[in-house]
C-alpha cells in the first residue's frame, strides 16, 4: 500500500517544491491544500508520485478551528481517492531528513501504530483552550497590527468576563496534546472521518484545537488504539508560540537529531535546504 503525504501550506513555495523533489516517489501520493488567501498558484511537478491540488481551500487561520477543517479537507480526499497504509499530515515547510527508502521501511517496521508526538499540558492550558469560548481566535493573528491587537484585547476580555461569571464548555472526556502533525494509519482515518461533524462542533470555539483533538479523540474512544509516542516524527522549535526557521547553522543539528521530518525552513536560507537535499539523496 503506498504512502499519502497531506501537505498545508500558504507560502515559502521554494520550499515547497523541494519538500515535493524530495517525497517524488511511485510508492506515494502528495495532496497539497492551498490556503484560499493564495491568488497565484505556483506550478508544481512531480515525476514518480501522482501530485493531487485541492480545488476545496479552507481560509486558514492560527488557532483558528479552520486549521482543523483543512486536515479534514485533506484527509477526506486522500481517503476517497485511495486506501493507503500510512497518512503523514505535514506543512509545505517541512523537510525530511530521511530518504524515502529509509522512511517507508520505518513506517513498514510499526505495524500499522499510529504516530503521534506528544507535548506537555497541563489543567490551565485545557481549560483556557478548550474549556472556555475563544471568540475572535479568526483574527488573532492578523497581519495587520491593528486588527491582531484589537481582536486579541476583545479575545481577552471575553476570557475574564468568563471566569468572573464562571461560565465554562462541557470538558467531558481527557484531553492530550500533541503536536498536530501526525503519521496515521487508514483505520485512524476512517475513524476521524466518521466523527468530523461531532470534532467540529466539538473544537469550534477552540484555541489550538489542532493540537488536541487527534490524540484526545483517540484516547477517549472506544476503540482501543496502539499509539506511538515518537520523539523522532518531526524536529521543531517553538518560540512564542510558532517554530523557529532553521538555517545553516543547524545543518548538523538537524542530521544528527534521527528525526524523520523537521519544520521549518524558508527561502531566506535555501543553502540549509540544498544540503539536507544532496544528504538525502546520498542515502537512496
Amino acid at each position: 500500500m503506498k504512502h499519502a503525504y497531506l501537505i498545508i501550506t500558504h507560502n515559502e513555495f521554494e520550499v515547497l517544491s523541494k519538500l515535493l523533489q524530495a517525497i517524488d516517489d511511485e510508492r506515494n501520493d502528495i495532496y497539497v491544500h492551498f490556503d484560499r488567501k493564495v491568488k497565484k498558484l505556483p506550478s508544481l511537478q512531480t515525476k514518480h508520485a501522482t501530485l493531487y491540488l485541492l480545488d476545496d481551500r479552507i481560509d486558514v487561520r492560527w488557532g483558528h478551528v479552520s486549521q482543523i477543517q483543512t486536515e479534514y479537507v485533506l484527509f477526506e480526499a486522500a481517503y476517497k481517492k485511495e486506501r493507503y497504509r500510512y497518512y503523514h499530515l505535514i506543512s509545505g515547510t517541512h523537510l525530511p531528513l530521511y530518504s524515502q527508502n529509509y522512511i517507508h521501511d520505518f513506517f513498514d517496521e510499526l505495524q500499522n501504530q499510529e504516530v503521534l508526538k506528544y507535548m506537555y499540558t497541563n489543567d490551565y492550558e485545557i481549560n483556557m483552550k478548550l474549556g472556555r469560548y475563544n471568540f475572535f481566535m479568526r483574527n488573532f493573528a492578523h497581519h495587520n497590527s491593528f486588527i491582531r491587537h484589537l481582536n486579541q484585547w476583545l479575545w481577552n476580555l471575553g476570557i475574564g468576563i468568563q471566569r468572573r461569571l464562571r461560565i465554562s464548555r462541557s470538558r467531558k472526556g481527557s484531553y492530550k496534546k500533541a503536536a498536530n502533525w501526525v503519521s496515521i494509519t487508514d483505520k485512524c482515518v476512517a475513524f476521524l472521518l466518521s466523527k468530523k461533524n461531532e470534532v467540529l462542533k466539538k473544537y469550534r470555539f477552540s484555541m489550538c484545537g489542532d493540537e488536541f483533538f487527534i490524540p484526545s479523540e483517540l484516547e477517549t474512544s472506544s476503540v482501543e488504539w496502539n499509539v506511538k509516542d515518537c520523539d523522532r516524527l518531526i524536529k521543531v522549535d517553538i518560540q512564542k508560540a510558532n517554530a523557529r526557521t532553521y538555517h545553516l547553522e543547524d545543518y548538523e543539528d538537524l542530521i544528527n537529531s534521527r528525526c524523520l521530518f523537521a519544520r521549518k525552513f524558508g527561502s531566506e536560507d535555501m543553502e540549509v535546504v540544498d544540503k539536507i537535499m544532496n544528504h538525502i539523496e546520498t542515502m537512496q
